[in-house]
């Protein structure tokens, strides 16, 4: 993490006469213009979005949040004897959502945007089947709208071949053997011979839909975003070139966030040297002769003038 004003907060959650902590990172201010929420993929941390804040930390008026579900980075895990499982995430993630971001909302020109990366965008779709009204748009990182079950045996494939770079994670051994498990994905969803379904979630969600894909992704390739884009016309795909599952962050992407949005740069206020110079001296020379102050300053401005044009006296 490379930015300052990072910080890592916590956001308490009581469950079962039992509580416990989420932790998130926020760079921003909760009553900024547009408040973007980032919802990692199934392994990931909080810091797998450091990337994409310190890119938006250029842009004005914008609050950036990213959290780390149960059990994973600096969020408490489970108590003994509860499972990990979608559902756990989505009740913690509304409970964010209503306790922490909504309260900050004071008028209707504040815009809540989410951002979910694999699993955190299939969050995030549920979470606009029963929030559609709090949520003005969503960014899908590598996931459609549809997932086929050859690409989910894929991504578990992926995940039982890298046992030696899991145990480099942040995340509880309890979390690791629960992704593996059936019982892990809880919510209600609809198939069909090819797979499961998404898109019956954003019925009626009549704002921005963006699908962000590699174009050597094995969990959104090509032809699946073409599909999603079929059954939700107004989805907006952004195919990145050379990149698998999910796609990285670059200033490019950035970019197109930000004109997506109409984000405006923060303004860097320049201080002209003699602005600064020149009032602290004839702040200093008061209550002497001013006809010698009056010279002095004249002087004084000649040299920053010279100095500022490089040349010499």
């Amino acid at each position: 993490m490379n930015l300052e004003s990072i910080s890592t907060e916590l956001h308490q959650i009581s469950s079962n006469g039992f509580n416990r902590n989420i932790a998130y990172l926020r760079h921003g201010e909760l009553s900024a213009k547009h408040i973007f929420l980032c919802l990692p993929g199934l392994l990931e941390t909080k810091e797998s979005f450091v990337h994409l804040i310190n890119l938006g930390s250029i842009f004005e008026d914008c609050c950036w949040l990213s959290i780390d579900y149960c059990g994973r980075g600096d969020s408490d895990p489970l108590p003994k004897g509860e499972n990990y499982s979608f559902s756990i995430y989505l009740s913690d993630i509304e409970d964010l959502i209503d306790r922490l971001i909504m309260p900050a909302r004071t008028t209707s020109v504040q815009k809540f945007h989410l951002i979910g990366t694999s699993m955190g965008g299939i969050l995030a779709m549920y979470l606009i089947s029963r929030h559609k009204q709090k949520i003005n748009s969503l960014i899908l990182n590598d996931i459609g709208l549809l997932l086929h079950w050859s690409s989910l045996f894929s991504l578990y494939r992926q995940i039982n071949e890298s046992n030696l770079h899991i145990g480099q994670l942040r995340v509880s051994e309890r979390v690791i053997d629960a992704v593996s498990n059936r019982s892990h994905f809880d919510l209600p969803y609809d198939i069909d011979l090819t797979g499961m379904i998404f898109y019956p979630l954003l019925h009626d969600f009549n704002c921005r839909v963006v699908l962000l894909h590699g174009d050597e992704s094995p969990i959104c390739p090509l032809g699946l975003a073409i599909q999603s884009k079929y059954k939700v016309p107004a989805l907006i795909v952004w195919t990145v070139k050379s990149q698998r599952h999910p796609v990285s962050w670059n200033e490019n992407l950035a970019k197109k966030l930000s004109q997506l949005f109409k984000l405006s740069k923060k303004i860097t206020k320049s201080i002209e040297i003699e602005d600064i110079e020149i009032s602290n001296i004839r702040e200093t020379l008061k209550g002497l002769d001013q006809s010698l102050v009056e010279k002095f300053l004249t002087t004084s401005q000649i040299y920053f003038d010279s100095h500022r044009s490089g040349s010499e006296i």
